[in-house]
């Protein structure tokens, strides 16, 4: 069984000090010598009646952690694997993993960076592999309408091998990254919490991290309610549906399933906090709710496009004026994305923002819509 003890406690404390090369060296030491996983089986319904953390006591693990009462917390916790499995859309049956003790730990603790960075982060393909894509079209950025904005509008066709962070992946093609990737070299994380989706971005080949989780609303990792066939309507007057994303609807409780979402810069630490010069955050209406849970003291993001049109629909707390005085707030500048409507809402789909210093930087302007983008239906609202 996996036990928080004494050894546990050093390699979350220095772990992320040590250089890279010997990064393996030490997991061997310290780590995978010492330590198992306890694997517990669970039904969805199982799940759901677990209101409590699976018995794991946050309040007391932190309290141990602050008292460095090494011995007491091997004997009191343990960082137990719960499993169970999902169908969905009638297809093959998925494995979802919770982990109740990392809900414990600070979204920057190194130990959880361990095992985001070990255990949940798939490699990129290599650069040399060919992508296997349903239609090729989608690498090519004139078929791309944020990609174009975010090189002609920002960094002016100059920016090459740069990082991004795209949250709500989906099936990573359907995808602002992919033209990035193909045509500048650029790399980053896929995040995709659907499990469906998360098997088709392992198909594709893509030269960046693959994650099967969701950016949280909380300020440590944390269990949330998950529909994997849609948030709700777009509107009451309209059959548009909103893709996968937090649970707003208690009648479709047949497609909601318990997930564990992680902050953002908890998935970064795992990478050694890299700048991020482009994150794409797409969630079906919750965008605002993972902007506030951010330190922005400790991530390092220059640019943003940020879905908006369903803002105030499936989180009630929220608003287009409330994302952008938020923005603002944290010293990013709007622009409009050209050739944005979403014919589902009528509105302006997506937000781009701007670092001040970015925008000075490139001496970046709004630049006017132009129409000679390849267009086809969107499943992403």
């Amino acid at each position: 069984m996996l036990q928080f003890d004494d050894l546990k406690l050093f390699a979350s404390k220095n772990l992320r000090q040590i250089r890279r090369q010997q990064l393996k060296t030490a997991i061997a030491i310290l780590i995978f010598g010492s330590f198992g996983f306890l694997t517990v089986e669970y039904s969805n319904k199982d799940v759901k009646t677990v209101s409590n953390n699976f018995g794991i006591d946050c309040s007391e693990v932190q309290r141990y952690k602050k008292a460095k009462l090494y011995e007491e917390s091997r004997r009191r916790f343990s960082d137990v694997i719960v499993h169970y499995k999902v169908e969905i859309f009638n297809q093959e049956i998925s494995n979802v993993n919770l982990r109740p003790f990392l809900n414990c730990l600070d979204a920057d603790d190194p130990y959880l960076a361990h095992v985001i960075e070990n255990e949940m982060l798939l490699k990129p393909a290599h650069n040399s592999s060919e992508y296997n894509l349903e239609d090729p079209r989608k690498k090519e950025m004139i078929n791309n309408n944020q990609a174009l904005d975010i090189m002609e509008m920002v960094f002016k066709n100059q920016l090459k091998n740069g990082f991004f962070v795209e949250a709500g992946a989906a099936d990573c093609e359907f995808s602002v990254s992919l033209p990035l990737e193909a045509n500048y070299g650029w790399t980053g994380i896929l995040v995709e919490a659907v499990p469906g989706f998360f098997k088709h971005c392992k198909r594709v080949n893509r030269r960046s991290y693959l994650i099967n989780t969701c950016l949280g609303t909380d300020t440590h990792p944390s269990f949330m309610e998950f529909n994997m066939f849609s948030t709700g309507y777009v509107n009451d007057e309209t059959d548009h549906m909103a893709m996968a994303g937090f649970s707003t609807d208690p009648k479709s409780e047949e497609d909601v399933y318990t997930v564990q979402c992680f902050p953002l810069e908890s998935i970064l630490s795992a990478l050694y906090n890299p700048v991020v010069n482009l994150f794409v955050l797409d969630v079906e209406g919750f965008e605002l709710a993972i902007l506030r849970a951010i330190d922005w003291t400790k991530v390092d993001i220059e640019v943003l496009s940020v879905e908006v049109d369903l803002a105030g629909i499936m989180m009630k707390d929220s608003s287009v004026h409330m994302i952008r005085e938020f923005m603002k707030s944290k010293g990013y500048q709007r622009f409009t994305h050209r050739n944005d409507t979403n014919p589902a809402t009528g509105r302006n789909q997506n937000d781009l923002y701007v670092r001040n210093d970015i925008v000075q930087k490139y001496d970046v302007v709004q630049l006017p819509e132009k129409s000679t983008v390849f267009r086809e239906e969107k499943f992403n609202l």
